[in-house]
């Protein structure tokens, strides 16, 4: 197995700094509203910072106008492909459908509702430089009360039950090489928990930059966060727990088949 931290990019043959082809999911379920600004502010910004690219609609059983959205999109631009979830999959799930199929060195996430702005996509490519994977940070970020006593419960019960909580607010990039090691089962919001875990103890090299947040204006609206979804949360981290547990890097696995 490749060692990631000896994983660089190449220099092309004129000497100008290599850009890297990159790959950004954008998951939605029923944002119609959003989706088309979201995709087309990502595919102006990539344009700027690299010449291979791609952006990746995954309508995740939507029942409004997403899909249709989404398909003309797809049809006016070549670097936009769609996947369409016949029902709804999950936040987890919706991710993996996106990163499974992403097919570029990076892989990024801006989410459709806009809340975080495609204009942070090139600090993420920059901090990646000497990195595996670069989440985020979103200092003073907006929040209900009762948001902030969930966020505070969830990071609570991770840390206590997993032993670790790698640092994660907002949108983050990551190697694809370093996520195709992965192998995630989760599918639901603790999905990327899982991911950056892994990667963790995968020796995989990460870092943490600060970004803004731009929350939608009714925040009850959040499809990741609310009363409803408490008690699944406890059970999906303990679910992690178990398969944690078990999980062996794939350098550990090659070294004692050999």
């Amino acid at each position: 197995m490749t060692d990631l931290a000896s994983v660089s990019e190449p220099s092309p043959p004129d000497g100008r700094p290599h850009r890297p082809s990159i790959s950004v999911i954008v998951p939605a379920l029923n944002e119609q509203d959003t989706v088309q600004k979201a995709v087309e502010w990502t595919l102006s910004v990539l344009a700027k910072i690299t010449d291979d690219y791609e952006v990746i609609i995954v309508d995740d059983g939507s029942t409004d106008t997403t899909s249709r959205i989404a398909d003309a999109l797809a049809a006016r631009s070549a670097h936009v492909r769609v996947i369409h979830n016949r029902r709804p999959s999950g936040y987890g799930g919706a991710l993996d459908s996106g990163f499974t199929a992403a097919r570029k060195e990076l892989i990024g996430l801006i989410t459709a509702d806009c809340e975080f702005h495609p204009t942070d996509l090139p600090r993420f490519v920059e901090a990646i430089q000497d990195a595996d994977l670069v989440t985020s940070v979103v200092p003073n970020r907006p929040l209900p009360f009762y948001r902030k006593v969930l966020s505070w419960g969830w990071r609570t019960c991770v840390h206590v039950l997993l032993g670790e909580r790698p640092i994660i607010e907002g949108t983050f990039m990551i190697r694809d090489q370093l996520f195709r090691s992965l192998d995630i089962e989760s599918r639901s919001g603790m999905y990327v928990m899982e991911m950056l875990i892994k990667a963790r103890r995968s020796g995989g090299r990460m870092k943490v930059i600060a970004i803004d947040v731009h929350p939608r204006p009714d925040m009850s609206k959040s499809k990741v966060a609310n009363l409803r979804t408490t008690a699944t949360v406890f059970r999906e981290i303990l679910a992690l727990k178990r398969r944690l547990a078990s999980f062996e890097p794939i350098a550990g696995r090659s070294s004692k088949s050999s």
